[in-house]
């Protein structure tokens, strides 16, 4: 149904069913990482500790693939092997995602294997956001990056609306612990979690056929004896010459001070909400809100940096996030500046992104070494997910006052900001 409505509106099967994958793991990030994972965490925590180990949950994780992904995409740059290494991490991270789902009520146990999950998770994306290339011209990148976010959170919104109805229940009409007696049989909080993680994770396996399917990889390094030991030679090698490349470099670490709000944000929104006093069904229901702005937000975004180019809009963006980090830390004075917030987060984090993504693809000189660059791309961003979550916790646990580990995200998107004025734009770069 999605590949023939994607046809319809003007992309190819290999751009349709690289789309879909967006739609297909948005479900799981929507439904289990960014909101039933925090809300279990804060269930079998000790009390007021939810945020601070969902924040060591995704600390780990990331500093795990921030050493892992370069290795990976540098091997993955082969013929053939793109596609290999991205069913092995998306099986990791399904088997990952179906154990995080079972009864379990120890909380370092669920935090351990969501570790796990994310790793899964994560690397498969680094090899999907790779394909990029791939499946499009340098003319359509924009678009294609853009509607991969756009349908993603619309792709993900409907499904979660569904998935979720178990623990919608039992937040509604459950007792003080979660529990909903029907006849003979009780509804437990955490059955309802398994439930609608469950379904997450089969809607992910389903959607992500068409890709596996349908998707080659063009542009490759053609294998050589050794390939792994060259595999290295290559990756050295890349660093120095990424090193050289001050443009590539000085977008990377640009990259990683403003992404850091980005992904700290939607990692550790809800537990933060969460902490300042936003009941578990407004956290579910401005979830929802933002991934139904978010869809058109993105597709708009694409369009206008279309016009105006990337790095106006990834400059319009963070200033975005500059006034959500302002907002966020005040909800804790009224709660209902929740919605103000999930419309801000709506507006521009599809956005920023997808720009990002399509933007740095431009940047790569090579596209035989895009597997190796977006390598290098993951060790900027899986440390930028160390920083923040690391920040918000360490503030967290000293000040026991979620609004003021907010704001410890104010200083990475002025650095951001400041660097990314130094990027020149790619010559490649399209604009209408």
């Amino acid at each position: 149904m999605f590949i023939k409505l994607l046809k319809k509106m003007g992309f190819n099967l290999q751009e349709s069913s690289w789309i879909l994958y967006d739609v297909a793991n948005s479900a799981q990030t929507l439904t289990t990482m960014t909101v039933l994972f925090p809300l279990l965490i804060g269930f079998i925590a000790p009390e007021n500790e939810g945020s601070i180990w969902v924040g060591w949950g995704n600390t780990i994780y990331a500093l795990i693939l921030a050493f892992l992904s370069p290795v990976l995409g540098t091997i993955a740059d082969y013929k053939d092997k793109k596609m290999k290494f991205f069913k092995f991490f998306l099986a990791v991270g399904i088997v990952g995602g179906f154990l995080l789902a079972l009864p379990i009520f120890d909380y370092r146990t669920c935090v351990v294997i969501y570790v796990i999950a994310m790793i899964g998770y994560t690397a498969a994306n680094i090899f999907y956001d790779a394909f990029l290339v791939d499946v499009t011209t340098d003319e359509r990148m924009h678009k294609v990056s853009s509607a991969g976010y756009a349908w993603g959170y619309i792709g993900s919104a409907i499904p979660f609306c569904i998935f979720i109805i178990p623990f919608a229940i039992v937040t509604f009409f459950g007792d003080a612990n979660g529990d909903l007696v029907l006849g003979g049989f009780t509804l437990t909080y955490r059955m309802a979690i398994m439930i609608s993680m469950l379904a997450a994770v089969f809607w992910w396996a389903y959607h992500s056929r068409p890709f596996i399917k349908n998707v080659k990889q063009l542009h490759y390094h053609e294998e050589e004896d050794h390939f792994v030991r060259k595999s290295f030679q290559r990756l050295a090698d890349s660093f120095r010459n990424i090193k050289k490349n001050r443009n590539i470099f000085t977008f990377c670490i640009a990259y990683f001070f403003y992404i850091d709000a980005v992904n700290t944000v939607i990692s550790m929104a809800v537990s933060l909400v969460t902490d300042m006093g936003v009941s578990d069904v407004v956290s579910l229901m401005v979830v929802i809100f933002i991934n139904i702005i978010a869809c058109p937000g993105a597709i708009i975004f694409g369009k206008l940096t279309d016009k105006f180019g990337g790095k106006p809009m990834i400059f319009m963006a963070i200033a975005g996030y500059f006034i959500v980090v302002l907002v966020g830390s005040q909800i804790y004075r009224n709660t209902n500046l929740i919605w103000a917030l999930g419309f801000l987060v709506g507006c521009f984090q599809g956005g920023i992104q997808a720009v990002s993504r399509s933007y740095y693809t431009l940047l790569i000189p090579n596209k035989e070494d895009t597997n190796e660059y977006f390598g290098f791309f993951e060790i900027f961003s899986k440390f930028s997910a160390i920083l923040g979550p690391f920040i918000i916790t360490i503030v967290v646990t000293i000040t026991e006052r979620a609004e003021y580990g907010i704001l410890g995200l104010i200083p990475s998107l002025v650095i951001g900001a400041l660097l990314l004025a130094f990027v020149k734009d790619p010559k490649k770069q399209v604009k209408g």
